[in-house]
């Protein structure tokens, strides 16, 4: 019975810590693991943070200019998006990244969090920490905190996020007054992909109302391309 007793217990510690170990996607685990494998973030390189948004860019080839110029001190243009990532599963991994102290981040998240039924306050507060952290844990980077980008309900695709349109220009008005209380700046790149008269993603830029095709990145460049140089 002891015996017994003392298999059952690892087993279920072996499960406690399977569970523990998956508390995000097995997508989320493969980047870090890869993150971890690359060489180090330094002081001389820019980075990408966020969601599948940012991990769809590709941020070394529309800044070609600017990696050629952070290539010659070592530096590099570095991606560090994650499908699916929320700001407590990017602050679960933001030592990776702030121990480095880059040169600037490019901050962008907040729409899964809306799809996991957060409130207002709720993202706006997870984004706060994240702000502190990396201000605090990394004081010399310079910090853009990018607004949240518009959804479009129409395409039917994202369950989770239906009725919570309006909830995106509420969260950004609150993000642009935390970046002017922490003194960082605030990229409101909102307006540039909303449909015409709506408050809606524009159909035209995205295949699934909520990720962005070509068109929609050449926008997104162009609004931010001042502030990588």
């Amino acid at each position: 019975m002891k015996k017994f007793y003392i298999i059952f217990l690892f087993a279920f510690s072996v499960m406690t810590a399977t569970a523990q170990e998956k508390k995000y996607s097995d997508h989320y685990y493969e980047r870090v693991a890869q993150f971890e494998s690359e060489t180090p973030i330094c002081s001389n390189d820019i980075v990408f943070l966020g969601n599948s948004l940012t991990e769809g860019g590709k941020w070394n080839d529309y800044f070609a200019g600017t990696e050629s110029k952070l290539n010659k001190k070592g530096g590099a243009i570095r991606n560090r998006g994650i499908i699916g990532d929320t700001a407590e599963g990017i602050a679960d991994r933001l030592d990776e990244i702030t121990k480095g102290a880059p040169k600037k981040i490019f901050l962008l998240c907040g729409v899964n969090d809306i799809s996991h039924n957060l409130t207002v306050d709720e993202v706006v507060k997870r984004i706060e920490t994240l702000i502190v952290r990396i201000k605090s844990d990394s004081p010399r980077t310079k910090l853009y905190l990018q607004s949240i980008l518009p959804f479009n309900e129409s395409f039917k695709r994202y369950k989770n996020l239906d009725g919570k349109t309006w909830m995106v220009a509420e969260i950004n008005v609150e993000l642009e007054r935390l970046a002017g209380m922490y003194k960082i700046k605030f990229l409101n790149i909102y307006p540039l992909f909303l449909e015409e008269g709506t408050v809606r993603l524009n159909p035209s830029i995205t295949a699934d109302g909520l990720h962005l095709n070509a068109q929609g990145y050449e926008i997104w460049k162009s609004a931010i391309g001042k502030y990588v140089k």
